[in-house]
């Protein structure tokens, strides 16, 4: 059945001064790991480079602010428990060249990576895509930790590999090791890749203005964590009370740090699972949880509905001051990636929050962020309170 030409239950509204924040998380379009040891209904897959490409293109094309590639993503099945790879670099950077306007927001270690391989990683997309680079500081390990460390851990990795990006002294900035083209190398589960960096003995300097910095927040600790090192708070919730006290949380520590609460973006992620009715949806999502569990949906809020609902749904979080925006986890890439772009996206138009055409050429001006460069402290924040 064909989707509704117009929203059914989104009414117009005027938009606002700032429009919703949208991005979509495209981790499962890596390899899955462990997939070549899989047995049942979900059959070994490597990493198909065409078929990524041309969702990272699709996702462009709905002028979306960004496309998110979590601590999860793989280049190949067996490379789960590999320390220091930089897959989602990679994968970026290939895709800064063959979209336009769409931000590229990579997840980097802060343990496993050196600080200085890690800001010149991600300086190899700030360049490629002329700024539409983004981090989001991950910090991987084989044993859960409580979230008070976690966050200690992940803000010691962003003050380190800011140091880097603001040229302060002890940051370590000449420890990257580059050949005489201007690359460092980084092995791969025994395949060489090569990451574009700074030349050395010379050459360009690291972008003035960081990439945008995502901290993903589930407790009280992260949300603090955010508000003192973030430009976007990445929350897992599933309502928008709890979203409203998070958003809180964050702000309020983004004060408290001499920060601009109104230089940080708060997304709810949701897992998204779209139809042209919602009893289409409904069943495709119990198909999805009797092959593949429910560990693949995260502990977040997830919907099952026509892309009408899901865009009066963003409306009604948007419109009290629950968040700023929304961080899409499609269910299946291709169908899924299709109605946000095709359906979700002009309901948001028509209702006047979202935009029709691109006007910003770099992720902080795509998502409303100030470019200041970093404060004197070391952060990779946006503007700062004055005193």
């Amino acid at each position: 059945m064909p989707y509704p030409s117009q929203p059914t239950s989104l009414s117009s509204t005027a938009l606002s001064t700032r429009p919703v924040v949208l991005g979509v998380d495209l981790t499962s379009a890596g390899a899955r790991p462990g997939a070549h040891r899989a047995r049942g209904p979900v059959a070994p897959r490597p990493f198909d480079g065409e078929r990524f490409l041309h969702l990272m293109r699709t996702a462009d094309r709905g002028l979306l602010d960004f496309v998110s590639l979590d601590e999860g993503f793989l280049l190949h099945p067996g490379r789960s428990q590999v320390t220091g790879r930089l897959d989602t670099a990679v994968a970026a950077a290939r895709a800064a060249r063959v979209t336009a306007g769409i931000g590229l927001v990579a997840a980097v270690d802060t343990v496993h990576v050196e600080a200085a391989h890690a800001a010149v990683a991600l300086s190899s997309i700030d360049r490629a895509s002329s700024g539409r680079a983004g981090w989001q500081a991950v910090r991987q390990g084989t044993l859960p930790e409580p979230d008070e460390a976690w966050a200690t851990r992940v803000e010691l990795g962003i003050r380190s590999v800011t140091q880097v990006w603001t040229g302060r002294p002890g940051s370590g900035a000449g420890a990257v090791e580059l050949d005489a083209e201007g690359r460092f190398r980084v092995d791969h589960d025994g395949i060489r890749f090569a990451v574009r960096g700074r030349p050395a003995g010379g050459g360009d300097a690291l972008p003035q203005v960081p990439p945008p910095v995502v901290v993903r927040v589930r407790s009280e600790a992260s949300a603090a964590l955010a508000g003192r090192t973030a430009d976007v708070a990445r929350i897992t919730v599933t309502d928008a009370a709890h979203a409203v006290r998070l958003r809180r949380l964050v702000r309020d520590a983004a004060l408290s740090a001499g920060r601009d609460p109104e230089e940080l973006r708060v997304l709810a992620e949701v897992y998204v699972v779209l139809a042209a009715e919602r009893a289409s949806a409904r069943a495709r999502l119990e198909l999805v949880e009797a092959l593949e569990g429910t560990a693949a949906m995260g502990d977040g809020l997830v919907v099952a509905d026509t892309p009408d609902e899901l865009a009066t749904l963003i409306a009604d979080w948007t419109t009290v001051g629950a968040v700023d925006g929304f961080l899409l986890r499609p269910s299946s890439l291709s169908s899924d990636l299709d109605a946000i772009t095709d359906h979700l996206v002009p309901a948001l138009q028509q209702a006047g929050l979202f935009r029709t055409e691109r006007t910003a050429t770099t992720l902080r001006g795509s998502l409303g962020l100030s470019d200041v460069e970093a404060a004197e402290r070391g952060l990779p924040t946006g503007r700062l309170l004055s005193a």
